[in-house]
């Protein structure tokens, strides 16, 4: 059975160590990168100054995106479930990657399941329902992926290069054409570097210009959008540890070079522990295993090195694993998501983070590689959120979150400084809408 004050000391080792450096550096980082100074002069309809008087500032959104996948809505038997998925998601982000895997997007050829009503696929809503969700909640929507071979359907003729590049391109251009102008961004190919694990792939895979290809296929039909690569297998891990010879480092700044038309870099960092485990000792020596995915410094130095390509980064799938189902266990994991986010929140070039699966027990699983054995979820099979859930909207709610009580002066100015995003004032029973955003 784990120790758990060992697994505690464990996994919080290197935030503990690193304290100091947490209350200073990051928290200054934060101040610097998130936030912005805000003044305002108040007059009345006939322009009199409206001095000595209170002043409400209410902050309604924030600029930074903090989002998670949305591959479980209206995915739920019970419709109680699927009403609380619908609450607990709008409650907690604002915003939410789409699937448009191939193989459930057009299992069979030329039936497309874009529309709202399409028949259902497990883990796979369709594109327009997620779309109205979202719109009808104030949160942006982002599209994964174009190009992910490993997920294509079978009626593909996938060892014909010529065919593959034009089935494609016409997906390409068909989600182009429906979705263009509707989405935050668009990933465009994802997980190249973890091709050799897939059992069924097409030629495209093969490739040696595949990252450049997608990018410049996805340039003609979404000139105005924004296009992001998106790599899974540990890439802040391998940065860290590997510097400019990590093989996302290369291949990104290979495929700049090439022209790849590549506007943001997508990293993921998931914490898989216990997905091979068959047995409990198996498990509990994998938790037991030291890892360097919760180091802030280590994290920071790899967001440097990528940072060198010159372009925004965003943190595209994240997993966080409970160790048990005690309170405790789950105070760990919020502890574990506190360190995560605040680390990344203090990088001036990370504009967004997303987490992965929400509720436990409905994530990805094959022969030999099961994510529910993490507990990887915000939130329990019944959808109560978990003591992450509620970390993560006292961090975006309350702690990066402006919220005051001003006087103007005799100008009937006020200042302030504060996080990026919308606001509301309010002075003399009167409402006003205002923005605070950084400016590049």
């Amino acid at each position: 059975m784990l120790d758990k004050t060992k697994v505690r000391k464990l996994w919080l080792q290197d935030a503990t160590e690193q304290k100091e450096f947490l209350d200073t550096v990051v928290k200054d980082n934060i101040e610097k990168y998130r936030k912005g100074d805000c003044k305002f002069r108040f007059t009345d309809e006939n322009g009199n100054i409206l001095a000595n008087k209170k002043v409400k500032i209410n902050q309604i959104s924030h600029d930074f995106k903090y989002g998670a996948n949305i591959l479980m809505l209206d995915e739920f038997k019970d419709d109680e479930l699927n009403k609380k998925y619908r609450e607990q998601f709008k409650k907690h982000f604002n915003l939410a990657t789409v699937p448009f895997y191939w193989d459930a997007l057009e299992p069979e050829e030329g039936k497309e399941r874009f529309d709202k009503n399409s028949p259902k696929i497990y883990r796979r809503p369709a594109p327009d329902l997620c779309l109205e969700y979202c719109n009808e909640n104030g949160i942006d929507a982002k599209l994964h992926c174009l190009v992910y071979d490993k997920f294509i359907p079978k009626w593909l003729p996938r060892d014909n290069m010529e065919k593959m590049e034009e089935l494609y391109e016409k997906r390409i251009k068909e989600i182009a054409k429906r979705y263009k102008g509707k989405l935050y961004e668009f990933e465009v190919i994802n997980e190249v570097g973890l091709e050799r694990e897939w059992e069924y792939k097409s030629k495209i895979s093969e490739k040696r210009d595949v990252v450049e290809w997608s990018f410049n296929m996805a340039r003609k039909y979404l000139p105005d959008e924004t296009l992001v690569i998106n790599e899974g297998g540990s890439p802040i891990y391998f940065l860290g540890s590997d510097d400019y010879r990590s093989a996302y480092f290369m291949l990104c700044n290979l495929a700049l070079k090439n022209g790849a038309s590549i506007d943001k870099i997508g990293l993921q960092h998931h914490t898989f522990t216990g997905s091979t485990s068959k047995t409990e000792e198996e498990y509990e020596k994998a938790v037991m295993q030291k890892i360097n995915k919760f180091n802030p410094k280590f994290i920071l130095r790899a967001l440097d090195i990528i940072s060198e390509l010159n372009l925004p980064l965003e943190i595209t799938e994240v997993t966080i694993p409970t160790f048990g189902f005690d309170k405790e266990d789950e105070i760990l994991q919020a502890d574990l998501l506190e360190v995560l986010y605040t680390t990344f929140f203090s990088h001036k070039n990370v504009n967004e983070v997303v987490y992965w699966n929400l509720p436990d027990g409905c994530a990805y699983e094959i022969d030999g590689w099961n994510e529910n054995n993490v507990k990887g979820g915000l939130f329990k099979k019944d959808m109560t959120p978990k003591e992450s859930a509620k970390r993560l909207h006292y961090l975006f709610n309350e702690k990066w979150h402006t919220d005051l009580e001003l006087v103007t002066d005799e100008n009937g100015c006020v200042n302030f400084r504060g996080f990026y995003g919308n606001y509301v004032a309010e002075i003399d029973g009167k409402k006003y809408n205002f923005g605070l955003h950084k400016k590049d």
